[in-house]
């Protein structure tokens, strides 16, 4: 694969280029010499904050000499373009490998801190075209770097993500925190009550985030949600394929791109536990065609001898389960493929965690469920909060086929009422290198293009839980009157509670990505109709959920 890249002077060309690292108030001279044959625009050689139009321009064959002060500390990046094609003001083919970190540490400190640079070469503009390749730090998984920790370590991170793609990062098994967060030429570092605690992240193009992670015990990983982003098809062999076949593999292989593998030694505290062991069984099995939906794959959940949903349908039913008390959930797999259950947000033991191959428990790795095959995953939920549960195997087929669902966690003794506590389910069906790609991308809510309205009464205080499980789509979501957006008020992220300074009166409306979850509370002031939209960022699809006030 033809790509062009940086190069410290009498030295290799690197992906991504030359670290630029120094301390505030650090003079920089810095010379460019063109070796493309198409004129380089380089942005981001400036001291910061800085201004995205101070681009410098070099000739094919000409050379640049620069000096200028480091400026403010902070997390930046610079690029450059090369003639090729551009989306969202980047490079995205052969040129889009031409990026760099750019930190400013303050002065006296000592760097202690990792940098990971997000890049992708995409084929395509058309993102249902594309056969896009994700790296970082210049590799794609299972090539990526191992990080190996200590409990009690903190780990602080930096990520820049140099390309024109949205890139929402899920760490499995615990939260973290995002300390700042940039557009590439400007830096805000938040103070610590102001800080995010996440387990999903969305990183716009070009942006950049500083995060910090107190290392839990075990084998993790950390990826972009993105499906096309992780998917085993992603690899350079497909990108250069005329006609890719969809790649089938299993173990730590069955993903590829932007992906992390992370250990942790040492002990986990076992969490304390109330009441009975709670013992389920969640079946995974092929689901009939309906509403206006091709067959495909779901979940039943069995408690003693009562099934939910007594038929197969799309999503998988709730699965609510009370914090502090320690559950024992049976995976039966009636597919005729291996699968395997991730359950998203929760804080439990690597092995259980459903990433086969690589979750451990002493020797033993967290297995395939293969057909005909159980799992049993054991875990003690610490916190109530809105989750998720979904597959974490060939993902392109099995999530957009239908496996997945919402996860509730109510406080001890707390009933779970769907009615006071509406849970939308934002989903998308279809789309390129799934085994239902003849069938043409759409959204649903709750499983239905298009669902039925709901029913809701003024004077009543009301907890949306929603969530974003959609194979790939970032969207933008509002909750509207005659009036325009309604106010509500936002109390969780991720299933964790927000803190006072953040949890505030606000319009209703915001951008969710693939593995995020928030709770609003709304009380509807008046009789009359709402309109809960969502609409896709970057490809043409939409669903509209109505609401009737009474």
């Amino acid at each position: 694969m033809k790509i062009a890249a940086f190069a410290e002077e009498g030295k290799a060309p690197q992906i991504p280029g030359p670290l630029i690292r120094i301390p505030q108030g650090t003079e920089i001279h810095v010379s460019f010499r063109n070796l493309l044959p198409a004129t380089a625009m380089i942005h981001g050689m400036h001291a910061h904050p800085g201004d995205p139009k101070d681009v410098v321009q070099v000739a094919p064959g000409e050379s640049r000499e620069l000096k200028f002060l480091a400026g403010k500390p902070g997390t930046y990046q610079y690029f450059a373009s090369a003639g090729g094609p551009m989306n969202r003001g980047r490079p995205f083919r052969e040129d889009s490998q031409l990026h760099g970190a750019f930190i400013v540490d303050p002065t006296g400190t000592v760097a202690s801190d990792r940098i990971f640079v997000i890049g992708i070469w995409r084929s395509e503009l058309a993102a249902a075209l594309s056969k896009d390749m994700a790296v970082i730090n210049g590799k794609s998984w299972p090539y990526t770097e191992r990080l190996n920790y200590e409990a009690g370590q903190e780990a602080r991170w930096r990520w820049i993500n140099a390309s024109d793609l949205n890139h929402p990062m899920h760490m499995h098994g615990s939260y973290y925190r995002v300390a700042s967060a940039g557009d590439g030429e400007r830096d805000q570092i938040f103070s610590p009550e102001d800080q995010p605690m996440v387990v999903t992240h969305l990183i716009p193009p070009g942006s950049t985030i500083t995060t910090s992670w107190d290392p839990v015990p075990g084998r993790w990983i950390f990826h972009c949600h993105v499906l096309a982003h992780v998917a085993p098809s992603r690899t350079m062999a497909s990108a250069l394929s005329p006609d890719p076949e969809v790649i089938h593999q299993h173990g730590t292989n069955h993903m590829a791109g932007l992906v992390l593998g992370i250990t942790v030694a040492g002990a986990r505290p076992k969490m304390a536990a109330n009441g009975r062991v709670r013992k389920l069984r969640l079946l995974v099995r092929d689901r009939p065609a309906a509403n206006g939906l091709p067959a495909g794959f779901s979940y039943q959940l069995q408690e003693a001898r009562r099934l939910t949903p007594s038929i197969v349908t799309m999503p998988g039913p709730p699965l609510v389960l009370e914090r502090g008390r320690h559950v024992e959930i049976k995976v039966v797999n009636q597919l005729r493929e291996p699968t395997a259950v991730h359950w998203h947000g929760m804080e439990l033991e690597s092995y259980y965690d459903g990433v086969a191959g690589w979750g451990m428990r002493g020797r033993d790795l967290t297995p395939t469920i293969e057909p005909g095959h159980s799992f049993c995953a054991r875990f003690t939920p610490p916190r109530a909060g809105t989750f998720i549960y979904h597959t974490h195997l060939d993902d392109e087929a099995q999530l957009a086929g239908g496996l997945y669902g919402p996860l509730i966690v109510v406080d001890p003794g707390a009933k779970f009422n769907p009615d006071d506590e509406p849970i939308i389910v934002i989903s998308g069906w279809g789309g390129p290198r799934s085994t239902f790609h003849n069938t043409p991308v759409s959204l649903l809510v709750n499983g239905s293009p298009q669902p039925p309205v709901l029913h809701w009464k003024k004077g009543k205080l009301y907890r949306i839980r929603l969530i974003n499980i959609t194979p790939s789509i970032i969207g933008k979501l509002s909750l509207s009157g005659p009036g325009g957006p309604v106010r509500w008020r936002a109390r969780a992220k991720d299933g964790a509670d927000l803190p006072a300074t953040q949890s505030i009166s606000q319009n209703a409306d915001l951008v969710i990505s693939p593995g995020e979850t928030y709770d609003f509370e709304y009380e509807p002031q008046a009789p009359g109709q709402l309109t809960l939209y969502f609409s896709a960022v970057a490809v043409i699809a939409d669903v509209t959920q109505r609401i009737e006030i009474e």
